[in-house]
């Protein structure tokens, strides 16, 4: 990621008061079968994961999208069962440089490289649901799944918006932030040893996602 200088001692002190937003990560969690009544297999439009990340201090922020290749959703009653979701991680775009073609491609080059996805060996990742619980407010359920990236699977837990049909399941997430090295996304992290600040990539990444699949 570009360069984003900030003095030091400035960088210092928004290193110590900036807490860690991201959800826990726990060990994956066995997928259990459960009763169905309905399987939704296509996908429809708008089915993208679009993610950000930063230098310390949310600076310098980075940003795009994964399409996801592939999905198969469980519904039980009119109530959402089950699912598993693969992510097109070969195929991430950047788009926080607008029309400047060549520093997207440029940074997603090295997001594709060994520093960060290795998308030769793991050009695809997860998400397996393994429990759903209904909730009011601004969402309706609370989702918990296996995320795998590079191999490493960790499950963790978001609220979304989930709305069924007879022809349509659409999931609708809120934003969430993950922290990278859990799945072995360890370049330049915080704190890591002979990386100076100005280079420094912290170790939360964000998700929000949108996923619409039908029969």
């Amino acid at each position: 990621m570009k360069k984003f200088i900030i003095p030091a001692l400035l960088m210092a002190t928004m290193m110590t008061s900036c807490g860690s937003d991201a959800v826990e990560a726990t060990d994956a969690q066995e997928v259990k079968e459960v009763a169905i009544t309905a399987t939704y297999s296509t996908l429809g439009d708008h089915n993208h994961v679009d993610w950000q990340a930063w230098h310390l201090a949310k600076t310098g922020e980075r940003s795009g999208s994964v399409m996801l290749k592939d999905a198969e959703v469980s519904v039980n009653e009119g109530v959402l069962a089950g699912g598993k979701f693969v992510l097109d991680i070969a195929g991430l775009t950047v788009t926080n440089f607008g029309e400047d073609t060549a520093q997207n491609e440029k940074l997603r080059g090295h997001l594709a490289s060994g520093d960060f996805f290795l998308t030769d060996s793991f050009p695809t990742a997860t998400f397996e649901i393994t429990n759903v619980d209904t909730m009011s407010g601004d969402f309706n359920s609370k989702v918990s799944g296996n995320l795998t990236i590079k191999g490493i699977s960790k499950n963790i837990t978001f609220d979304a918006n989930v709305e069924i049909s007879e022809d349509a399941v659409t999931i609708s997430s809120e934003t969430f932030e993950i922290n990278r090295q859990d799945w072995g996304l360890t370049y330049n992290t915080e704190g890591a040893e002979g990386v100076i600040a100005d280079y420094a990539i912290m170790n939360e990444m964000a998700f929000t996602i949108h996923a619409n699949v039908t029969k």
